[in-house]
């Protein structure tokens, strides 16, 4: 599913072209050749489209247990790699993954585009600056009314909470840095997920709170937002921070709204793998760095995991 997105990001790059598709199933590679690519080649197997490819980079869209596999067959071709989130199921794998990768000189970066969300990026410039002053609470909540497209999403063992909840934990983590503490609860309501369908987290800094909420609801409502309650101001985001329509933002500062926009949600959501991947082919032609390093990552996916321990355990967590 997720691969229009990445190949429509990926032409508009002028310096990239996409050349070679690989999927098991060979028909998929076919239709996205034919809807973004029709000059591309077509493969079933990875080792055979690096046999026969010159190729710079590898952009990884497969499910989170063969991401290990690819990225180091990757590595070995001595290409540049990017690979889709979760990184890996456990953090024992992806520790030991980001090690293997860091041996290269190659750029090695995980696909994770939230906090790349255009309207996003300039709330978050204004508050590392200190616009808003010092920030009491973080709300980040995303709750969609039914079970992803994708049956392996439904099928394995964690549900929302590793699959779309550490996207909103790397927003938090790129406003707030690392967490001290983790309590959660999690719930099984969706019957066609075999994971948790419900999350509800908060996260605890030294003066601040942050509360992560993620859902796979069995609904007919979708919520969606995100809230800084700052002392010296405030920014509210109402809407999908996926694939919806209608969004709002809204700041302001003491007692007066100082911006008031109205979004389209999924143009926010294209437009953010397109900056992601920009960034990446920057990277890859020497004109920068790559902010979604494995390392980096690796931060995220430890507070991530770190709340399903919290929630079976039913204590709070310390994250180290």
């Amino acid at each position: 599913m997720i691969s229009e997105f990445h190949l429509r990001g990926w032409n508009r790059i002028p310096e990239v072209e996409i050349v070679a598709l690989c999927d098991a199933t060979l028909s998929r590679a076919e239709q996205r050749r034919a809807q973004y690519v029709p000059g591309a080649h077509v493969y079933q197997d990875l080792k055979a489209m690096l046999a026969h490819e010159r190729l710079d980079f590898l952009d990884i869209l497969t499910t989170p247990e063969l991401h290990a596999r690819h990225c180091l067959v990757a590595r070995r071709a001595d290409l540049h790699v990017i690979c889709q989130k979760p990184l890996c199921p456990t953090l024992q794998e992806a520790r030991a993954l980001v090690a293997t990768m860091q041996e290269s000189p190659r750029i090695f970066a995980v696909h994770e585009n939230h906090r790349y969300r255009p309207w996003f990026q300039p709330v978050r410039e204004l508050f590392l600056q200190g616009t808003f002053g010092n920030i009491s609470l973080l709300r980040i909540e995303h709750l969609v009314p039914t079970e992803p497209r994708e049956p392996y999403k439904n099928e394995a063992k964690t549900g929302v909470w590793l699959e779309y909840g550490s996207h909103l934990v790397d927003m938090m983590r790129s406003l707030l840095g690392d967490p001290h503490r983790v309590r959660a609860r999690m719930h099984r309501l969706n019957p066609a997920v075999a994971g948790e369908s419900l999350a509800h987290v908060v996260y605890e800094y030294p003066s601040a709170t942050a509360v992560v909420e993620a859902g796979w609801k069995h609904s007919a409502l979708t919520q969606g937002c995100v809230l800084l309650v700052c002392s010296e101001g405030e920014v509210w985001y109402e809407g999908s921070l996926t694939r919806g329509r209608e969004a709002r933002l809204r700041i302001s500062q003491g007692d007066r709204v100082t911006s008031d926009k109205s979004l389209c949600a999924f143009d926010e959501y294209l437009e953010s793998f397109y900056l992601f991947e920009r960034e990446c082919a920057d990277a890859m032609i020497g004109r920068g760095t790559v902010t979604q390093t494995g390392p980096e990552n690796l931060r995220s996916l430890t507070c991530t995991l770190a709340a399903y321990e919290a929630a079976r355990s039913g204590s709070i967590v310390e994250i180290s």
